[in-house]
Parts: C-alpha cells; sequence; structure tokens
C-alpha cells in the first residue's frame, strides 16, 4: 500500500514523499518501508538526498551504502558532496553459487561483506542505509569499517520505526544516528493509499 509521508527540507519546509509498506516484513506487527516509490521521483529524491547530506560532516571522506536499499542513496550522497563511495554487501543477499568465489575478495563482518579493494584505513567513513530497523545490520558494517581501520561514527537513515531497538543499540556503540522520518511499526487499521502515516521528523 502507497504512503505519503514529509521530511523537512534544506530551508525547512515540508517535502511529501512517497513509499509503500510491505505488511508483515521482515516480521508479524512490522511493515517495511519501501522507498522505491520514492527513488523514482527525481524531485522527492532531490530533496532526500539534499536533507541527507546537509547532517553530513566535514570530516567524512567516504560514504558506505548497505545492499540493498542505501547503495543508490549513497551514491547520490558521494556526487552531492564530493565524497568516496563503497558498497557493504549483505552476504545472505549473494547467490550461494557465486559466494564462494568472491569471498576471497571480500572481508567478512557478522554477516556482511566489504570488497578488499576499497581503501578504508584512516579515512571517515559514514554508513547510510534506507531504514533503520533492528540495527544489526547497520551495526555489523560499522564493526566491519573499524577493524578495517576506518573511523566510523555515523549512521544515517531516510526512515527509522518507532519502537524497535535499532537506535539504542547503534548509540550505545558511539555512533550518531540520523533519520529524516520515523515511522509507526505498522499501518493503523483502515489505513488507505496515500493516507499521511508519519510521526514528526527525528
Amino acid at each position: 500500500m502507497e504512503r505519503i509521508t514529509t521530511i523537512a527540507g534544506p530551508d525547512g519546509t515540508a517535502i511529501p514523499v512517497r513509499y509503500r509498506r510491505w505488511k508483515n516484513h521482515p516480521v508479524p506487527g512490522v511493515d517495511f518501508p519501501d522507498i522505491s516509490p520514492l527513488a523514482t521521483d527525481a524531485q522527492a529524491t532531490r530533496h532526500v538526498i539534499d536533507a541527507l547530506g546537509g547532517r553530513l560532516s566535514d570530516e567524512i571522506s567516504v560514504v558506505a551504502g548497505i545492499d540493498v536499499g542505501g547503495l543508490g542513496l549513497a551514491g547520490a550522497l558521494a556526487y552531492r558532496n564530493g565524497l568516496g563511495l563503497l558498497d557493504i554487501r549483505k552476504v545472505g543477499a549473494i547467490r550461494v553459487e557465486v559466494i564462494r568465489s568472491i569471498m576471497a575478495n571480500y572481508e567478512l563482518g557478522d554477516g556482511v561483506a566489504i570488497s578488499q579493494a576499497h581503501r578504508i584505513a584512516g579515512r571517515t567513513v559514514a554508513v547510510v542505509d534506507d531504514c533503520l530497523m533492528s540495527g544489526q545490520t547497520a551495526l555489523a558494517a560499522v564493526r566491519l569499517l573499524r577493524r578495517l581501520g576506518g573511523h566510523c561514527d555515523t549512521a544515517m537513515f531516510v526512515f527509522e520505526i518507532e519502537g524497535m531497538p535499532g537506535r539504542a543499540l547503534l548509540e550505545e556503540a558511539g555512533i550518531a544516528v540520523h533519520s529524516l522520518q520515523r515511522l509507526p511499526q505498522a499501518d493503523p487499521d483502515g489505513a488507505t493509499d496515500g493516507e499521511a502515516v508519519a510521526s514528526p521528523p527525528a
């Protein structure tokens, strides 16, 4: 079901953005917010990237997009802010018949992988993804980046699901969390397509 929410633009103006929700995914009672309707809207995408880009500190030199929703966001942010770009793959998203042949070229973390070709040591990296829920994947990415010598204490998201442990988990690890909008765990009963369902921006 498609929904509309707002984010605060650079001048404080409320910018409408569209998304849809996957019912009871990844667990019953939680509806995942899919940014596909937003991503195909050029103007809305620009507003989202500007809003995220304005929160990147000058110390950050690389943005790391998490597979899969964070990859496009990170690419746009890297271009906007003149930064380096790296991709963080979820190991579970790599096909079994492929994983054995490429893992020798990847550094592995707890369920995530980074190409050994990326130059990370000594650089300040921000992790980017579409939605913060449990925080486990983002935390695994940060830990792997730190293990490889990167400085990573920033995680950025378009959406954050209320009542889930992601923010607390990341903050406990010394990571500053930035999200553009908080959403309830599930749509209210009786919600219809296009209805705005959201909390004030975080």
